[in-house]
């Protein structure tokens, strides 16, 4: 074999090689890879009603899934933790003291948490009562503009007052509840897995949440009474 006839047989074998040895490389994720919390600070005492549908759902909508339950979902997490995720999942349960709406977190609601959240308390971010609950102050002090993104689903009573704190940090759109109805009973979490279900077949925010109403109606009618989701924020989002 002639030298030429090496030479032409190495351009030919070598881009084969390299597409091989691209072929095997471990592929990146750090640009692609969604993340997605889901947050039940009482889970303890109101626990989730499908729990395993939402880990399901997130997971198919190709979701990495952190999962924090009870003391895990502290205060302290909700100070800097949320900025990590492309969806969040809070479910949680309100309390109403002079006029500010505050959500649980996970925290003990006792004297040592009076003292830790002193500061917090006098400023109406933090209010320790049946839970250790933030308001919206909360998040306007620790999330500033841009800080967030995605989606945010709040399960629980009144959560659409949070809408404005996380849309103002930069979250695409929230899903929430205006109603007081306890999670303990398994209604919001059934609306809001139904809702979670449309998103991850592609559906955006507002066609998830025409489909739920559909699929209400044509089941029960238009009479009925309905607890109906609350979303704001940009309706063309799509997970």
């Amino acid at each position: 074999m002639n030298l030429k006839s090496v030479i032409l047989i190495a351009l030919c074998v070598l881009p084969l090689l390299t597409g091989i040895s691209n072929g095997f490389a471990a592929p990146s994720f750090a640009a692609t890879t969604k993340r997605a919390v889901f947050l039940s600070p009482l889970e303890n005492t109101e626990p989730t009603w499908g729990f395993d549908a939402y880990k399901s759902l997130l997971k198919r909508a190709g979701y990495q899934v952190d999962i924090l339950l009870d003391g895990n979902a502290s205060i302290s997490f909700f100070e800097t933790g949320l900025a990590k995720y492309d969806l969040i999942v809070l479910r949680t349960d309100s309390m109403v003291s002079e006029g500010m709406t505050y959500f649980c977190a996970g925290d003990k609601a006792d004297a040592s948490a009076r003292g830790t959240f002193a500061g917090e308390i006098a400023l109406k971010e933090v209010l320790v009562g049946e839970c250790v609950g933030f308001s919206i102050l909360f998040l306007q002090s620790h999330y500033p503009a841009g800080s967030l993104r995605g989606l945010v689903i709040a399960v629980g009573s009144n959560t659409a007052q949070l809408s404005a704190g996380f849309l103002d940090a930069g979250a695409a759109a929230l899903i929430g509840f205006n109603d007081e109805h306890c999670t303990q009973w398994g209604n919001l979490d059934s609306y809001s897995l139904k809702l979670l279900y449309y998103l991850s077949q592609g559906y955006s925010v507002e066609g998830a949440n025409i489909e739920l109403n559909i699929y209400l109606y044509m089941g029960h009618g238009t009479t009925a009474d309905w607890i109906l989701p609350y979303w704001a924020g940009d309706g063309s989002y799509k997970i």
